[in-house]
């Protein structure tokens, strides 16, 4: 497997997850799930270039959330993170 290289980072985003309502099929009269709760965490983004493409990844301080998508193109990585998590341009720092 070829070795990654970071190429840009923002060290610290804090973002609120959870707030998701249930959704799927529940039986008649049965009660409907809360909301999952909403909090207020912490997050890293790297774009790495493995080689052949770009790899956003993202993780929690506490590392229980995390994940990674790779993109043909740093432009595209960094747009995702724009839409998915609201990552701003002047928020990244070049590696």
């Amino acid at each position: 497997m070829p070795e990654t290289t970071v190429v840009a980072v923002v060290p610290s985003k804090v973002l609120a997850v959870g707030g998701e309502q249930h959704s799927g099929w529940l039986p008649a009269d049965a009660a409907v799930p809360l909301d999952t709760p909403t909090r207020r965490v912490e997050f890293k983004f790297e774009v790495q270039f493995d080689g052949r493409g770009y790899l956003l990844c993202y993780s929690s301080s506490d590392g229980s959330l995390y994940g990674d998508t790779w993109h043909e193109s740093q432009a595209d990585a960094e747009r995702v993170a724009h839409e998915e998590f609201g990552v701003q341009a002047h928020e990244w720092q070049r590696a």
